[in-house]
């Protein structure tokens, strides 16, 4: 696209130099700028956007997008209000405006994104569609699947793979979307049909600084909605957690159409005798559309909520409720999201992602429901990341573990003894019954829950859930839960095994 035609949509906007040519790429990192392509300065953790913007022309850039106090002469500029929504809006443009050539569907929350999005994506995918799943697990496109970058990637990269759903007849794409893409304006310009709010709890605050904060951006998702529907004239809905203590709140922020779902509160899409084991969770949804008795192979009341809302989505969606539940009867869960690891031991041991004092909560809640023994807990908290929930996440292992061992996560920059420092408070506060440890060296903590585990213990390794990797530093190393416990259980089995001969 000629630079000129793409920057039409800029109202404000101030040009410097020589604007013209073809725009072969867009990008937001100096590194990966090609001849021809419009650099955006954005500004990062380490420096002003524009100080790359050098490295960007010598790269070949056609002109560089920069704020209007950029101190940058001499060179094709184009200077605007704010970078960022500029990035957004041009992505868009630049790849043929993609979101428009399929139904989108957004879910935002601080935890069960991931759950969520899956379950939605397996509905389309069980009627034989192309569909597109984004997410922090990965991405998939169609049957390709590329390694996540983000949980919502930047502009360019998240337009770029909706042009490709949008040529391979995509009927519907499902993602999550982030608080730091909604505060950053990444999903601007995409048109949602559909967004899903799955709860609010505190999270990000090293990013957003307050919780209200934190609350706008999410709602951000919502504000968009409503102002008007796809070519076949499909109002836009916001599907709503009725029990979330923010749904007030994100209703007030939307023009769509709302659907809400639940337990306690009154909902449009309810579940009522639940019921929670070890082969997974059981509800009858009680809807609009009638009532159907589901069965999933998920563990967890928290579930019940994810569930909710994907029946929530497929009923938008035109799903019958039977249809839905045969559905979900089969689905297969999602990596590291309470995974169970077997390896013929005696007690369980289950992985997830709680990184959040309520997700890490939920977990162990859940935890408790399923083992008739004691709870035993490896967590920790990662590194340059929300301070303020450290305590928290504490006090959550403390009230719901009979013991609780506290071990790095992703420690990155950050010094481990402080990171512990911020936990030990909450730890102390609801001490549990057989009290905690400390153990930095993940892997030993690993193998110490489980050389603590007898016969119907439950030991959750908390955190990581699917990662494959351990951050120190600017260096990763591989570490993947699952496999560590797998590994250190067979030893064990092995060791078991051996002094019973002898």
């Amino acid at each position: 696209m000629m630079l000129e035609e793409l920057l039409k949509p800029l109202l404000i906007k101030s040009v410097e130099g020589e604007i013209d040519g073809e725009v072969c790429a867009l990008a937001c990192h100096s590194k990966k700028v090609k001849p021809g392509a419009l650099f955006f300065s954005l500004e990062g953790r380490r420096g002003k956007g524009w100080q790359y913007a050098e490295e960007a022309f010598q790269r070949g850039a056609l002109a560089a997008v920069v704020e209007r106090d950029c101190p940058l002469r001499g060179r094709p500029l184009v200077r605007v209000p704010e970078v960022r929504p500029a990035l957004a809006l041009l992505a868009d443009r630049f790849y043929g405006c993609p979101s428009r050539h399929f139904r989108l569907i957004g879910v935002t929350g601080t935890n069960g994104k991931t759950t969520t999005t899956h379950l939605i994506d397996a509905l389309f995918r069980a009627r034989g569609e192309v569909t597109g799943l984004l997410g922090t697990i990965g991405c998939r496109l169609g049957a390709e699947t590329l390694p996540a970058t983000a949980t919502t990637p930047e502009p360019p990269e998240l337009q770029e793979m909706m042009a490709r759903l949008s040529a391979m007849g995509a009927g519907h794409v499902t993602m999550e979307v982030s608080s730091h893409a909604l505060a950053q304006d990444r999903v601007l310009g995409c048109r949602f049909d559909v967004a899903v709010l799955t709860n609010i709890t505190g999270d990000h605050l090293d990013f957003h600084k307050t919780f209200a904060s934190y609350l706008r951006a999410k709602a951000k998702l919502f504000a968009h909605l409503g102002w008007g529907g796809d070519e076949e004239g499909r109002p836009q809905v916001a599907v709503l957690n009725a029990d979330s203590r923010c749904y007030r709140y994100i209703r007030r922020w939307t023009q769509g159409q709302c659907l809400t779902y639940g337990i306690n509160a009154p909902a449009d899409v309810r579940a009522e005798d639940i019921r929670c084991t070890a082969a997974g969770i059981s509800f009858r949804a009680v809807t609009f559309a009638g009532s159907e008795r589901f069965r999933l192979p998920l563990k967890g009341r928290f579930n019940v909520y994810n569930s909710l809302a994907a029946i929530s989505v497929g009923l938008v969606e035109g799903f019958k409720l039977s249809e839905m539940a045969a559905i979900f009867d089969s689905f297969p869960g999602v990596p590291g999201r309470f995974e169970a690891v077997e390896a013929g031991q005696e007690y369980a041991v289950l992985v997830d992602y709680a990184h959040t004092p309520d997700g890490l909560a939920n977990a162990l809640q859940a935890a408790r429901e399923l083992s008739p023994g004691r709870v035993i807990t490896v967590f920790g908290c990662g590194g340059e990341r929300d301070r303020s929930k450290r305590a928290l996440m504490g006090e959550a292992a403390g009230a719901y573990s009979d013991l609780a061992i506290l071990t790095d996560d992703n420690p990155r920059g950050e010094d481990p003894a402080q990171i512990y420092a911020d936990v030990l408070p909450g730890l102390e506060r609801r001490p549990p019954a057989e009290g905690y440890r400390v153990i930095p060296d993940r892997r030993e903590a690993i193998a110490a829950a489980l050389a603590a585990a007898r016969s119907g213990d439950l030991v959750l390794i908390a955190g990581k859930g699917h990662e494959a990797e351990q951050i120190y530093g600017d260096r990763s190393y591989p570490f993947d839960d699952r496999a560590v416990a797998r590994e250190l259980i067979r030893e064990q089995l092995g060791r078991e095994a051996k002094a019973y001969v002898h």
